[in-house]
């Protein structure tokens, strides 16, 4: 082979891994990552009032938790806020990481439109998701924010 074949190679090569590597954002797929679980039919509503906290597990005092969630191997993050009363989560928002490309922030901002359908009105407790709107990275920021959350809002009572 000549040396400006090689170099030509080389140069597509780099060209197609710097192309790429901005569109893996929460787009990865984790094989370690579990599905996400289907909802169950018997979930009330958000606008129904929460259940017996006594009936889960962990009891959580009220108030209004705002944690970074991170994730990934960049590390990408996200800023979370979730209100919680008698331990269920009353709303949620997710601020997407400000310095991030196109990309990223397009899966990050899609997975936050949809995490209060998602959330809102269950337990913090169970408060855990799968891939949401495409963006299955996003996920292990908001689960990570949730571990932090649980811990910060854990009672002795």
């Amino acid at each position: 082979m000549k040396p400006h074949i090689l170099t030509r190679a080389a140069f597509g090569a780099a060209a197609s891994v710097a192309v790429l590597m901005p569109l893996a954002g929460c787009s990865s797929t984790d094989s370690s990552t579990p599905p996400p679980s289907p909802k169950p039919s018997n979930t009330p509503p958000a606008s129904s009032p929460p259940a017996d906290p006594s009936s889960r597990g962990t009891k959580y005092k009220d108030g209004t938790y705002t944690v970074r969630g991170v994730y990934g191997g960049a590390p990408s993050y996200m800023t979370i806020t979730i209100t919680l009363s008698n331990s269920t989560i009353t709303d949620v928002t997710v601020e997407p990481m400000p310095e991030n490309n196109d990309t990223s922030r397009g899966y990050q901002e899609r997975f936050a439109a949809a995490v209060p359908d998602e959330v809102i009105g269950k337990s913090l407790d169970e408060a855990e998701v799968g891939k949401l709107a495409g963006a299955s990275g996003c996920a292990d920021g908001f689960n990570d924010a949730i571990t932090k959350i649980r811990e910060q809002a854990t009672t002795s009572d």
